[in-house]
C-alpha cells in the first residue's frame, strides 16, 4: 500500500498540468478567433469601400477607403497591404497593372482567410 499515496499524488499533479495546458490552448484559440474576425472584417470593409469609391467617387468615399486601408495594415497580412498600395499607386496608370494588383489582393485575402479559418 506504500505505492498508493505516490500514485494518487501523481494523478493530482497530472490533472493540474492538464488544466494549465487546457487553459493556455483555450486562450490561444480565442486569440486566433478574434484575429480571424478582425482580419475578415477589415478585408470585407476594404472591398466594400473600394466598390463605393469606384462606383461613386467622392472625398467621403476616398476617406472611408483610407480608413479601411489602415485597418488592413493593422489586422491583415503585409502582402494584402502591399497589393492595396499597388492598386492606389497604379490607379492613374494602365488598367492592366491595377487589375494585376487587384487580383493579387484577392488571392492574398483568400489565402489569409483560409489559413486562419482552419
Amino acid at each position: 500500500m506504500d505505492w498508493l499515496s505516490p500514485l494518487l499524488g501523481g494523478l493530482g499533479l497530472g490533472a493540474i498540468v492538464k488544466s494549465g495546458v487546457d487553459a493556455i490552448l483555450s486562450k490561444k484559440s480565442a486569440r486566433q478567433k478574434i484575429q480571424y474576425e478582425e482580419m475578415r472584417e477589415a478585408y470585407f470593409g476594404l472591398l466594400n469601400a473600394l466598390h463605393k469609391a469606384a462606383v461613386e467617387p467622392s472625398e467621403k468615399n476616398s476617406k472611408e477607403f483610407a480608413l479601411w486601408q489602415t485597418r488592413v495594415q493593422l489586422f491583415g497580412s503585409s502582402e494584402v497591404a502591399a497589393a492595396v498600395q499597388g492598386i492606389i499607386d497604379t490607379n492613374d496608370g494602365p488598367r492592366e497593372r491595377t487589375d494585376q494588383f487587384f487580383n493579387q489582393m484577392i488571392e492574398y485575402m483568400r489565402r489569409d482567410l483560409q489559413k486562419y479559418a482552419a
